[in-house]
Parts: structure tokens; sequence; C-alpha cells
């Protein structure tokens, strides 16, 4: 179950990025990724100038994020 908290962020990236479809996906991220975290990532793709994205800027969200710090070992919570 997810929290109100955790379903306004998902919800806030979604619109952001214009991705609503992929809301499952920005829940699972809300749940699992510091807040401040998300939204300065939210906060870099959707200041970048549009030239300089390949695909599209909730791509670029999703690859940044799944590639961070917090999937490998070397990062802990503490």
């Amino acid at each position: 179950m997810h929290t109100a908290k955790e379903l306004e962020l998902a919800h806030q990236l979604a619109e952001a990025l214009d991705d609503q479809k992929s809301l499952a996906f920005y829940l699972s991220c809300a749940k699992k990724y510091p807040k401040e975290y998300l939204l300065a990532t939210l906060t870099h793709v959707v200041t970048l100038p549009g030239h300089s994205i390949r695909t599209t800027r909730a791509r670029l969200f999703t690859n940044i994020v799944t590639k961070s710090v917090y999937n490998t070992n070397d990062y802990h919570w503490d």
C-alpha cells in the first residue's frame, strides 16, 4: 500500500514528465528512493534544453534513476 505522500509524489512526477501511463513506475520510485533525490532529478531533467535530450524527458528520468547510486551496493541508507 502506498502512503498519501508517495501517491502525491508519483503524480507530481508523472505530470511534470507528461507520462501518466507510467504512474506505476513513479509509485515504485516514490516508495524506493528519497523524495529529495527524485525531485532533484526531476528538476534536472525538465530544465535541460530540448535539443540535448535524445528520447523523452520521461525516459531520461527513468535512465538516471535506475542507474543511480541507490541501486548499487556502494550506497548505505544509514
